[in-house]
């Protein structure tokens, strides 16, 4: 037989656990919604994977830069009319090879700005969302 101390012991505990439990509840479903209120006014989403950055910049600067030599080549060995094939096509390779190293290095620099822009914007959003998400869980009484 139980004692009538020991039941009012477990009962006693029963509300202090019970309590705990819809606090808990409480706090989560207040989690939840600061979330979502967060996610919605700063576009950020906690789940989400970050974007792979582009690559192939300086590839993509390279050929353009190469096709930009080219062109430039043929041009100015066309203005010559007594310059042999031979010294007119080695002139348009020359002009491609420096050409393509220029936009090599045009387009690896363009490719890391890009990732700056991309990197701020990231950190930008991430601060927007938790500046909402503390707001909103101070106005529901969970704030220092």
């Amino acid at each position: 037989m139980i004692s009538h101390a020991k039941c009012l012991t477990f009962g006693v505990l029963g509300l202090l656990v019970g309590g705990w439990a819809q606090a808990q509840s409480a706090f989560d479903q207040a989690q939840v919604e600061c979330q979502n209120i967060a996610e919605q006014q700063s576009g950020y989403t906690t789940g989400a994977t970050a974007s792979q950055p582009q690559a192939g910049g300086r590839a993509r600067g390279a050929a353009a830069g190469a096709m930009a030599g080219a062109v430039k080549g043929k041009s100015k060995s066309n203005q010559y009319g007594n310059v042999s094939d031979d010294v007119a096509e080695e002139y348009t390779r020359n002009q491609m090879e420096s050409a393509a190293k220029a936009g090599a290095a045009v387009g690896a620099s363009k490719q890391r700005q890009q990732r700056r822009q991309d990197k701020q914007q990231q950190s930008a959003a991430t601060n927007a969302y938790d500046q909402a998400y503390i707001a909103c869980m101070a106005a529901k009484g969970y704030g220092q």
